[in-house]
């Protein structure tokens, strides 16, 4: 129940979870409990070495408990990027999903 009410949260229409929170490649198996984005597999190996400020569980791979999954729910990509982002000035390059390559 946990596994599907994560990937519906991924694939939920004006969340924008269903690309990842840092480089925009689509369809992120990743999310950072510590966060509440979705990522994928390139940035969560990213998130892996930081890890004061973010956490990495595979959305088909690990158990969920009930209150990370409730954490996902109110937050998501569109609202960490409101958050964490607001500031970031508009000449900033924002890496893409091919500058994982």
């Amino acid at each position: 129940l946990g596994r599907a009410l994560l990937l519906e949260l991924q694939r939920a229409a004006g969340t924008g979870n269903d690309r990842c929170a840092d480089c925009g490649e689509p369809d992120p198996e990743w999310a950072s409990y510590k966060l509440g984005i979705f990522i994928c597999l390139n940035c969560s190996g990213i998130h892996r070495n930081l890890p004061g400020i973010s956490k990495v569980k595979s959305l088909r791979l690990d158990f969920w408990e009930s209150s990370l999954i409730e954490f996902m729910k109110n937050h998501g990509n569109l609202c960490a990027k409101a958050k964490y982002e607001a500031k970031v000035p508009p000449y900033y390059y924002i890496p893409r999903a091919c500058d994982c390559l």
